[in-house]
């Protein structure tokens, strides 16, 4: 039986006429739970129906739920190389500087060899004189005329003089500093006069044709790459064209640093795409789980009870919500997969679930947004 508050009141005062102040704390007891009667019964409307729930509303819609991830590293040349002089003289001629493009084999540079070249002669002079004694040496030993020691000692000479004209001209060839592949000059550090040492670079030349991005990916994610992959490149520099990529090859250990393996990515660039240059920042999504386009829905819309999942899918036009037990699959990034019990387009309460019952009025408020990785 629920009081109305005149009504309370009103039996409060008659027990307070007849019994008198002994009785006040019960009746003022009394008088409390009639108005908390009176006020458990606002919820309800004229007709003794709940007031309706407010919640938020989602589609079931089919996303892509595959694993994916972003990393971001620079561009950088396949190779760099840097050219050395093999010997130490006067530099006497300097073909390119930076931004040329060299061929494999092209004359970069040229060091003066004509201390080389006289040494060389003398070389070849005392080569030949060691050849003649060695040939007349093994006539002799042939019919025994000389011993086998003079004959050893002759052919020695001759080895090692044959020797020092082979150290002579490779030195002479050290003089002339070619190009070990196509690319192009990033950097020239001599110049016409210089004196350079032995080992000392000359120039820096990167291969263009080969560009390359070196991005640090976690061991977590390592496992769903393979080479070969076909992967989308974007450039910071180029915001609105999406580039060609594909592993070209996975460092086989960690960086003992980073705590991260370097997966190696060449850029396959096609004809009437941008020029690209070593320095520009790339992104990279990975996808390492592929998987087909799904139905889901958010986490939020799902409710445990009685050891089975449950929906409440809304009617638009009663605007009330039914119990629906669905079968549900992966779930990622705040979404899950419906494998059954609903269809595309239904639509789902996506908050105060807690609230609902099967056939309760609602009332919709907002429809939900997830924000952040994949919405």
């Amino acid at each position: 039986m629920i009081l109305s508050t005149s009504t309370a009141a009103k039996l409060l005062t008659r027990n307070l006429k007849k019994k008198g102040k002994g009785t006040a704390r019960l009746s003022t007891l009394i008088l409390a739970i009639a108005l908390l009667t009176t006020s458990c019964g606002s919820e309800t409307n004229g007709n003794g129906e709940s007031e309706p729930a407010s919640i938020t509303t989602a589609d079931a819609e089919y996303r892509d739920l595959s694993h994916a991830f972003r990393t971001s590293a620079e561009v950088v040349p396949y190779q760099r190389i840097y050219v050395a002089s093999q010997i130490s003289g006067l530099v006497r001629e300097v073909h390119f500087e930076e931004g040329d493009r060299v061929r494999e084999g092209d004359l970069m540079a040229k060091i003066d060899t004509r201390l080389q070249q006289s040494e060389l002669r003398n070389a070849q002079i005392t080569l030949a004189e060691a050849k003649t004694n060695f040939e007349r040496s093994r006539q002799l030993f042939d019919r025994e005329a000389i011993s086998e020691a003079e004959f050893l000692a002759d052919k020695r000479d001759f080895e090692l003089a044959e020797s020092e004209v082979e150290r002579l001209k490779l030195l002479i060839d050290y003089g002339s500093i070619t190009a070990p592949i196509d690319a192009i000059v990033t950097s020239r550090e001599v110049e016409i006069g210089n004196s350079v040492s032995e080992n000392q670079q000359l120039f820096e030349i990167v291969d263009m044709d080969n560009l390359v991005i070196r991005p640090g990916v976690s061991e977590m994610d390592l496992g769903g790459l393979e080479t070969g992959q076909v992967l989308d490149v974007e450039l910071d520099v180029y915001p609105d064209h999406v580039f060609e990529g594909s592993i070209r090859r996975i460092f086989p250990d960690i960086d003992p640093q980073s705590r991260l393996f370097t997966v190696e990515v060449l850029l396959d660039r096609q004809p009437g795409d941008p020029v690209v240059r070593p320095g520009y920042l790339a992104r990279i999504p990975f996808v390492t789980d592929h998987q087909e386009p799904a139905l889901t829905i958010p986490t939020e819309a799902l409710t445990d009870r009685n050891g089975e999942t449950f929906v409440f899918v809304l009617d638009p036009e009663e605007q009330r919500v039914r119990m629906q037990a669905v079968e549900t699959g992966i779930r990622r990034d705040g979404w899950v997969q419906i494998l059954s019990g609903l269809q595309e387009g239904d639509e789902v309460a996506a908050a105060n679930i807690d609230a609902l019952e099967d056939h309760a009025r609602v009332s919709v408020v907002g429809t939900f947004r997830r924000y952040g990785f994949r919405e």
